[in-house]
């Protein structure tokens, strides 16, 4: 009697437990893992970006380190820019090209696939403080509605030995539409941060996350921010 009531008493337990379970997504929009963004832009002052614990520079046309995106031969609109915050200062740079400069570079399937002449938006992020030689690269191509309505993968935030996978959904925003595109980073296939850019912008980051993925993410973020 005593062995059936424990046995009843553990899965009753793992019942519960099952029950109060919510998915990752839900988790991830809630308010207080939102960071409230600040933006500063004056009629003396450059555009910035406040949001969490980091801050951003003003941005400044050019490629900050030409050698870094060399393989890129005519990069488009490039602009850098710097992320501060937890004593780090990540250098991001930014450019526009096409799928073609990655031609001799892997890429994940969702951009292999994509078409020569198909826009990407690129972003090479320095490395911390703990990693100064671990670059990061944010891959970025457009999506269309069908994508957003489904939260398609749109691109991806990679180091070396690490890939963070991008989706792009319009839930904030009207079915069928570009409006409050927001952009979620995947970590080990949990959604651990989010931003909608725009004039009205608004973020969202796990409390769960390492604190060197979160810096990276924080530069991701502004990217996507000055965009």
């Amino acid at each position: 009697m005593i062995r059936t009531l424990t046995v009843l008493s553990c899965l009753l337990i793992i019942a519960c437990n099952t029950g109060k379970r919510i998915t990752s997504a839900d988790e991830l929009y809630t308010a207080p893992q939102e960071w409230p963004v600040k933006i500063n832009d004056g009629w003396f002052s450059a555009k910035t970006f406040a949001y969490g614990p980091y801050t951003t520079s003003s941005r400044k046309n050019g490629i900050a380190d030409a050698m870094a995106v060399n393989f890129i031969k005519a990069p488009q609109q490039p602009y850098n820019f710097t992320v501060s915050g937890k004593e780090e200062n990540l250098l991001v740079q930014i450019l526009n090209t096409q799928r073609a400069a990655f031609t001799n570079r892997p890429l994940p399937s969702y951009l292999a696939g994509e078409a020569n002449s198909a826009p990407l938006f690129y972003a090479l992020i320095n490395g911390t403080k703990n990693n100064p030689l671990q670059r990061w690269e944010l891959i970025l191509k457009n999506s269309t509605y069908l994508d957003l309505n489904n939260n398609k993968t749109a691109g991806i935030l990679r180091s070396p030995d690490i890939d963070i996978r991008i989706t792009a959904h319009n839930r904030f925003g009207k079915t069928n539409s570009y409006e409050k595109i927001c952009y979620e980073f995947q970590y080990r296939g949990q959604p651990v941060a989010a931003v909608i850019p725009g004039s009205k912008p608004q973020l969202w980051v796990s409390k769960h996350i390492d604190a060197e993925i979160e810096k990276i993410l924080a530069a991701a973020i502004g990217a996507l921010l000055f965009r």
